[in-house]
């Protein structure tokens, strides 16, 4: 029989193949073979990452807090239990385990990152804007950090900065994705001096190294964009169509769109209404679902117990208490997914996020959307933007009383009025707190908004986006519905 440090080193192999099955099955069972053993902390660690790799979050945390009995100063393991605590949507626990961390380790660049950015996405910006510092002085070559923190405070980047940011995107072997965040600071730089061209030529350069530094992953999802799932979304076979299931009884809100359409703002003020409505952020969870069973070949069939199953564990990894039947899920790709949605939930209502379209698509490419393949060109934005018209235009006629589209400019300009619109749409009591969602100290944001939103909702600036016009002068005999 394998000694546990031997078996331990088995798992970390599978581990480091993304062999996570197969690791969690030959660490339980020298559990099961095993007694009278002292379990180490190692062993329990790596059970902690097979659990984490197959998204068995609960598992997982388990076997941190395991780590944790044997060793309560370990910092990595602090700083790991915080990150489930925080998708669980536990702020003031995560701050807790970060700081445990940090004060065992204070040069601890993980954490000390890590906070940076809890604080931020919680609105705490001088917080932030102190452990960005402490990350730059630990780090002074991580170009990223200098982009988080320029989000931050607009005046941190100046001409000797951006000197040093320009030294160290001509550094040998230098990441894709740093030099993507460079290429983006360098363009903002551009765009404070009125030099759009330039500030142009940058943003097409960053978006490209941000798509390459992902080429693969990038560009299967976006052949899935383009070609899969827009010959799909109007025709799925459902398997179990008749189960009953709990789900059927609940009244979820999903907001859906395009990003940088006002969703933020639209989840903000939802999640402020009486009643503490959860919301599960952008959990994606029906196109993590879908689009992991689909390809070219295959037949768009949805086995909705198997979909019911998935909504379940994440509830569950979660901590959702399920008697509150009224969530808000903010995937804004789900309106590909209207009919499998309402097989699940007959109840739900979706709230179609819009603004003027031309600043949409300006505001999409001007943002560093690293994780969405489709927005890195104009020309795929055009492209899956042509598509989302295709897509909500279809399911506007087929479910008029289930879809609202609520528009940001009149969000903006009139906003008690278009949200107590929206609330009565969602069967919700409105209430003059509600606008003012941003003094919240629960209101975690994790979306490129999370700065915009910290204040009193601003008039909608129709100048904002003037100098980018010359972007879209090839594709207005493409597309009717630009101008």
């Amino acid at each position: 029989m394998l000694s546990q440090l031997e078996i331990i080193k088995k798992a970390s192999i599978l581990i480091e193949k993304k062999n996570y099955a197969k690791a969690k099955d030959i660490l339980l069972e020298y559990l099961r073979k095993t007694k009278n053993i002292k379990i180490d902390i190692k062993f329990y660690y790596t059970m902690y990452l097979a659990h984490d790799g197959l998204k068995e979050i609960q598992e997982a945390k388990k076997n941190l807090e395991k780590c944790l009995k044997i060793n309560e100063k370990n910092y990595v393991v602090l700083n790991n239990l915080a990150n489930i605590f925080l998708k669980e949507g536990n702020i003031h626990k995560a701050e807790s385990l970060y700081l445990r961390s940090f004060n065992i380790k204070n040069d601890y660049l993980l954490v000390i990152v890590n906070l940076a950015i809890l604080y931020q996405n919680t609105g705490k910006l001088e917080s932030s804007k102190e452990f960005y510092l402490k990350a730059i002085k630990l780090s002074p070559e991580r170009i990223s950090i200098y982009f988080n923190l320029s989000r931050i405070d607009k005046n941190f980047m100046n001409e000797e900065k951006i000197k040093h940011i320009s030294s160290l995107m001509k550094k040998e072997k230098q990441e894709l994705s740093e030099l993507s965040y460079g290429y983006f600071l360098l363009a903002e730089h551009q765009k404070k001096k009125k030099n759009f061209t330039e500030e142009i030529n940058y943003l097409k350069k960053a978006n490209q190294n941000s798509f390459n530094s992902k080429k693969a992953i990038n560009s299967k999802t976006l052949n899935y964009w383009k070609n899969i799932i827009t010959k799909k979304y109007n025709n799925f076979q459902f398997i179990n169509e008749d189960q009953k299931t709990e789900l059927k009884n609940f009244n979820p809100i999903f907001i859906i769109g395009l990003p940088r359409s006002g969703s933020t703002i639209t989840e903000a003020l939802l999640s402020s209404a009486s009643g503490n409505i959860t919301s599960l952020g952008e959990a994606s969870i029906f196109n993590g679902i879908i689009a992991q069973g689909f390809s070219n070949e295959k037949e768009p069939s949805v086995d909705l117990n198997f979909v019911q199953k998935k909504i379940l564990e994440v509830f569950n990894n979660k901590k959702y208490n399920k008697k509150n039947n009224i969530f808000i899920d903010k995937s804004l790709e789900n309106f590909f997914y209207i009919d499998v949605i309402l097989k699940v939930y007959p109840k739900a209502k979706f709230i179609n996020t819009l603004r003027n379209i031309e600043d949409n698509i300006f505001a999409i490419f001007k943002q560093s959307l690293s994780k969405i393949s489709w927005t890195h060109s104009v020309e795929n934005i055009l492209d899956y933007v042509d598509n989302y018209f295709k897509v909500t235009n279809y399911f506007i006629k087929k479910y008029p009383d289930k879809i609202l589209s609520i528009h940001l400019e009149d969000l903006t300009n009139n906003t008690e009025e278009t949200s107590k619109k929206l609330f009565s749409f969602c069967d919700l009591e409105w209430s003059d707190k509600v606008l003012n969602f941003y003094q919240r100290e629960n209101l975690l944001i994790s979306t490129a908004s999370n700065i915009q939103i910290r204040g009193n909702i601003k008039k909608y600036d129709k100048e904002k986006y003037k100098p980018y016009k010359s972007l879209l002068e090839n594709f207005l005999s493409k597309y009717d519905w630009l101008n």
